[in-house]
């Protein structure tokens, strides 16, 4: 996994420690969400997000080998 997360907070002249107060978490963790090494709960990527001003998907890239699908190409299952 690959984020973002340095270049918005940078852009928000946030250190590590502002963000890890922000959202709650030691300034490790945010070092590990930066590098990637550390996959984080739904709950932890939205609140940095917000802190961030950002979308999720904005912060957060998964490499799985797949090319990424337009929201066209989406498909909803609803019961």
């Amino acid at each position: 996994m690959q984020t973002r997360i340095k270049e918005y907070r940078s852009h928000l002249s946030l250190t590590q420690d502002d963000l890890a107060r922000k959202v709650g978490v030691r300034r490790e963790t945010i070092v590990f969400l930066e590098q990637g090494k550390y996959n984080p709960s739904l709950r932890l990527a939205h609140d940095v997000s917000c802190a961030l001003n950002a979308a999720i998907d904005d912060l957060f890239i998964f490499d799985d080998g797949l090319e990424p699908e337009s929201p066209e190409q989406r498909v909803i299952l609803i019961d």
